[in-house]
């Protein structure tokens, strides 16, 4: 498979499947449900359809139209983790900007296929596309820093999905059959994105310090040392009488 045509194919599932999150992630958001009440059902519910998709993929593993049909499915699971995380933090993206960030994700793809046409580079490719994961984290990791928009943070979930379509570039496949499959297999790093949002969950409703970004934060409640001292004074007080 030629890597014009590879690419090109990697290219337009990609916007499918992140365009089809968005709409997930925005159209959730008119459900008429309590919002705060009902972040861990998304996430749930998000979690529960990478499990059955995950069951589905590896019994039947050459059928195409079943890997199509989980690659669908995950594109799903990953807009009601972003929902979550939206009821979460208390933030909203209007479909525009979704849109947005669906195509900065596929800029991103094709930035490091033009990299690649470098002859130094193209002979390195597997090197190049951990260096270039690493250098994408770092660089998210202090624009998140210096910023806080639910842009850069909703490409940051986008661009874990978009960095393993990379690694279905690199990889080598005959004909579209085993690339569909190979994507498919990559839309389960939203397992990640699932993960993230959980921890994100969990320090909120456990009231920790933890700052991933973003604005996410959570703060630990002040220590009384002098009401301690107090209660100390008052119990040795009781057992001496």
């Amino acid at each position: 498979m030629d890597k014009i045509r590879k690419i090109s194919f990697v290219s337009l599932m990609s916007l499918i499947f992140l365009i089809a999150a968005s709409l997930t992630a925005f159209g959730t958001g008119y459900l008429p449900c309590p919002k705060r009440e009902y972040y861990m059902a998304y996430l749930a519910g998000g979690v529960l359809i990478l499990i059955l998709s995950g069951l589905a993929v590896f019994i039947v593993r050459k059928n195409t139209a079943v890997n199509a049909i989980c690659f669908m499915a995950n594109s799903v699971a990953l807009g009601l983790c972003i929902r979550s995380w939206y009821i979460l933090r208390e933030l909203e993206n209007n479909l525009l900007t979704l849109f947005l960030v669906c195509i900065a994700c596929i800029a991103y793809l094709w930035i490091f296929f033009g990299l690649c046409l470098i002859p130094a580079i193209k002979r390195h490719i597997k090197l190049f596309f951990w260096m270039w994961l690493l250098l994408s984290f770092i660089g998210y990791t202090v624009a998140v820093a210096l910023t806080e928009t639910t842009f850069l943070s909703t490409f940051g979930y986008y661009m874990l999905v978009v960095s393993s379509f990379i690694y279905a570039i690199v990889s080598h496949s005959d004909d579209k059959k085993q690339l569909m499959r190979a994507l498919t297999l990559s839309t389960y790093t939203v397992v990640v994105v699932a993960i993230i949002v959980a921890v994100l969950i969990f320090a909120e409703d456990a009231d920790l310090d933890i700052d991933f970004g973003g604005g996410t934060t959570a703060d630990i409640p002040a220590v009384d040392t002098k009401k301690i001292k107090q209660l100390k004074e008052e119990n040795d007080k009781f057992l001496n009488e």
